[in-house]
């Protein structure tokens, strides 16, 4: 544990910061901070290594920034797309909803002409 806190100046900096009480999320960084570093994970390690790194995501992107310099870069790409599309489906939903209330503009308006006709 001391030597993988040592090379990491977030996991030190989270250690004095953090108190006793709460040392598993420290326990939960240093365990990240291996499998980030491991070639290999079996299917046990994957399914740990992607919890953690959801469930402790600023620690992830730190380690991920201290760490590996690439996959950071990746990772922000990543990101940034998952935000284009986010805000594409947001304004294609606008469009509809504004497509919607145009065609029930319209239906009414008829609904009207229809009336003062009869």
């Amino acid at each position: 544990m001391l030597q993988e806190a040592l090379t990491s100046p977030f996991i030190l900096e989270q250690i004095k910061i953090t108190p006793w009480e709460n040392r598993r999320a420290i326990h939960d960084l240093l365990l990240l901070y291996r499998l980030m570093n491991k070639q290999r994970l079996s299917p046990a390690e994957g399914q740990l290594y992607f919890l953690l790194r959801n469930k402790y995501e600023e620690g992830y992107v730190q380690l991920l920034k201290e760490n590996h310099p690439l996959r950071y870069q990746v990772y922000l790409e990543e990101q940034e797309k998952m935000q284009n599309q986010q805000e594409e489906q947001i304004n294609q939903e606008k469009v509809r909803q504004q497509a919607l209330v145009e065609q029930e503009r319209k239906e009414y308006e008829e609904w009207l002409a229809i009336q003062k006709r009869a």
